[in-house]
């Protein structure tokens, strides 16, 4: 069972209060179609309700309010998103579940699997791209760590449309030359460390191009991080498991 993110945070609550069912509440549609699709075997919980909180915000309010419905099983599962630069509050950390990178995307990327899909030419071009991508985002990093705000819900072909990143999309948002080491950080570890929106979004412009025969769709893409092998995913996994376990 699932239900939709059109819920307030009150209602939201008072949902807990009533319900018998272990509850999983994730932030969004993607997370819930994810784990409808792909995680609710995986997780192996019976009868196991799915709550979709339009958002990070709204989870952790409905964590912060959880003395309200302490007789119900519910575990709280979120992207970290700017807290894998800046480090999870100690008031969430160990009690809500995080992912291992910046979002769920992130774990269910496999590089080893997915990059090798990449002919020779288009793995240089994704790793020019992903340098690009890599220089916005530690803008972004930087933002964050500067005036904890940051603008992320950006298009890869919004932000670098061609090889480069675009000059009338770095005018738009008041580019400056980030600090290099965090660039390096992102770069380094792109697969954890960039939002995974545009990590896929990188990935299917040369995987879906149109001289290209054999063509990967997102979905494809998603389906094959969740089924195949995927140590990331398989740990997200446990550590769900592992909370609704504490409950005995």
């Amino acid at each position: 069972m699932s239900k939709s993110d059109n819920l307030s945070e009150d209602e939201m609550v008072s949902y807990l209060k009533r319900t018998l069912s272990p509850t999983i509440l994730v932030e969004g549609n993607d997370e819930l179609s994810i784990y409808n699709r792909y995680l609710q075997d995986k997780i192996n919980v019976e009868d196991i309700d799915i709550l979709t909180c339009d958002g990070r915000a709204k989870l952790l309010n409905v964590f912060k309010r959880r003395t309200e419905f302490k007789n119900t099983k519910v575990v709280f599962v979120a992207d970290k998103d700017m807290w894998f630069f800046a480090g999870i509050p100690e008031e969430y950390d160990n009690k809500v579940v995080f992912t291992d990178g910046y979002s769920l995307e992130n774990d269910l990327y496999i590089e080893s699997f997915f990059n090798r899909l990449l002919d020779a030419n288009e793995a240089r071009n994704f790793d020019r791209l992903i340098k690009e991508l890599s220089v916005w985002f530690a803008f972004e990093v930087n933002r964050y760590k500067e005036l904890e705000q940051a603008w992320c819900d950006r298009d890869v072909n919004q932000i670098c449309p061609k090889e480069f990143l675009s000059e009338s999309f770095k005018e738009s948002i008041n580019f400056v030359e980030p600090p290099a080491y965090i660039v390096e950080s992102v770069y380094s570890e792109y697969t954890r460390a960039l939002r995974g929106k545009n990590l896929f979004q990188a990935l299917v412009r040369f995987l879906s191009h149109k001289n290209r025969k054999s063509k990967f769709s997102r979905e494809n893409l998603i389906e094959m991080g969740a089924k195949f092998p995927n140590p990331r995913l398989e740990e997200l996994v446990k550590k769900i498991v592992g909370k609704f376990q504490e409950y005995g």
